[in-house]
């Protein structure tokens, strides 16, 4: 009997609702995760080494079984029955040296099932999907790092899958190669894919994810749309015009309790007292050259959810 579809499954590429992993010796690597990656999304999944993420990979892949809670992978419970449709770039992927790039595919494009004209058809879509196409007929062991980090693209991209996860595919190769990993994941997020990318680059995820979650501990300690996060800060910058003093207009307006910076002709303020200050500085006719909202990076967010969620753990007192 097909077991019932979850709440909001069918928009969900990834749903794990109390997720735990506990290996033997009592170790949590996941701890109670509920996690949502819709679909169509370029999810980044964040976290420190041991935070969980190759742990939530494993168990996304059927390699691992969880100890307790709920996983569902394009709407399978059984996450085997899904691996047709998924495509996996491990962090650190073999290849045989023997092998060109063309004979390389077409021995994974055949494990999957594809043989004849299907399997030449496939195996040129996903070189030329990469950029591997002139040199698709030289031997593996002369591919450079980032050659070999796209031919590892390729093949996982034979099955035309719906979701692809992506395990820090630009680590350790040169600027140059990585900027053509990125142009090549960017374009396949406008196809339509969803993407699940694990990575230590926060400016990478930031210019390439929408969603992103932040694991800690196997926690989950933050997660959202990256745009609600970079504005999550909640403040606004008014740069007044000419060569007014920010300080000596903060003093005589007597703005000091809203104002949290004022330097040159600058003034930074919380959000919330922005209509506040506008309507004071126009009562008495200073002009304004700009008004923005702050935003933060991805790199700020990271740092300041996972040290406050390392305070937080250090106030907990020690079981008696």
């Amino acid at each position: 009997m097909q077991q019932a579809a979850m709440p909001g499954q069918e928009s969900a590429a990834v749903e794990c609702i109390g997720l735990s992993k506990v290996y033997e010796g009592r170790i949590a690597a996941l701890n109670d995760l509920t996690l949502t990656v819709p679909r169509g999304a370029a999810f980044g999944l964040l976290g420190e080494n041991g935070a969980g993420k190759s742990t939530l990979v494993r168990l996304l892949l059927g390699f691992l079984f969880p100890t307790s809670g709920l996983v569902h992978v394009l709407g399978e419970t059984n996450v085997a029955r899904a691996h047709p449709r998924i495509g996996y770039v491990h962090e650190r992927p073999l290849f045989e040296a023997r092998f060109t790039g063309r004979q390389y595919l077409k021995y994974f494009a055949e494990l999957s099932g594809f043989w004849g004209r299907e399997n030449e058809r496939r195996v040129q879509s996903a070189l030329e999907q990469v950029g591997l196409r002139a040199v698709a007929d030289r031997k593996v062991g002369g591919y450079s790092k980032g050659m070999l980090q796209r031919l590892a693209i390729g093949q996982a991209l034979l099955t035309d899958p719906d979701l692809l996860i992506l395990d820090e595919v630009t680590s350790g190769i040169d600027a140059g190669s990585q900027w053509e990993l990125r142009r090549m994941i960017a374009e396949l997020s406008r196809q339509g894919k969803t993407l699940l990318l694990c990575s230590h680059y926060l400016a990478e995820v930031e210019a390439l994810c929408d969603t992103v979650a932040i694991l800690r501990k196997g926690r989950l300690v933050l997660s959202g749309a990256v745009s609600r996060l970079l504005r999550q800060r909640d403040l606004v910058e008014i740069t007044l015009a000419g060569d007014q003093r920010a300080e000596e207009i903060v003093a005589a307006l007597n703005l000091s309790e809203q104002v949290i910076e004022a330097r040159e002709n600058v003034l930074r303020l919380p959000a919330a007292a922005q209509q506040e200050i506008l309507a004071a500085l126009l009562a008495a006719s200073i002009p304004i050259h700009a008004l923005n909202p702050l935003t933060q990076t991805l790199e700020e967010v990271y740092v300041r959810a996972t040290h406050a969620d390392a305070d937080a753990e250090a106030a907990v007192p020690e079981p008696l």
